[in-house]
């Protein structure tokens, strides 16, 4: 099953610093991210062990990257998984084309492949949020395929800038 690049079935939500903490995103929207997951895993010919299921619905739950330690520590405390073995499924996850690398913070990070790759990163404390679909992005992405003659498989557009919380507190440091 190929992905639809123009109706990824994301939501916008905000994250932590370390892509952490992100809320839930509607059912309806995790079930469509998981089907898509699992036909990829299937089409890859990667069989589904414990961690990497727990990476899965880890990442099918939020629309924001993660910084891979992040991810580490919550699932070897969550889903009690070796560490080892998380980074391993994180490793052959990406490899099938399940997750895409990002970056955090300056620290490396994951996001399902299917989530929109558009997200917007504060420089000072590293906070992710999706920016959802954005027609005149698709639009582009089009022209530039008929322009090249490439088939796109993905992009990865990120914003930086400084979030409210830390245009608020560097307001109150500079008085």
């Amino acid at each position: 099953m190929k992905h639809p690049t123009t109706s990824c079935a994301c939501a916008c939500a905000p994250a932590s610093a370390l892509g952490a903490g992100t809320p839930g995103l509607p059912t309806t929207v995790v079930a469509a991210r998981r089907e898509w997951a699992l036909a990829r895993c299937e089409a890859a010919r990667l069989l589904l062990s414990g961690p990497r299921r727990a990476v899965l619905d880890f990442l099918c739950a939020r629309a924001t990257p993660i910084v891979v330690e992040a991810l580490v520590r919550d699932l070897v405390a969550r889903a009690r998984c070796h560490f080892v073995s998380v980074y391993r499924a994180v490793r052959s996850l990406e490899a099938a084309g399940v997750l895409r690398p990002a970056m955090l913070a300056g620290q490396r990070a994951v996001r399902l492949a299917c989530a929109g790759a558009d997200y917007l990163v504060c420089e000072q404390c590293g906070r992710a949020a999706g920016v959802g679909d954005i027609a005149d992005l698709r639009s582009f992405e089009a022209q530039l395929a008929a322009r090249t003659g490439y088939q796109i498989q993905y992009h990865w557009l990120e914003f930086s800038g400084l979030c409210h919380r830390c245009i608020r507190l560097n307001r109150v440091l500079a008085i």
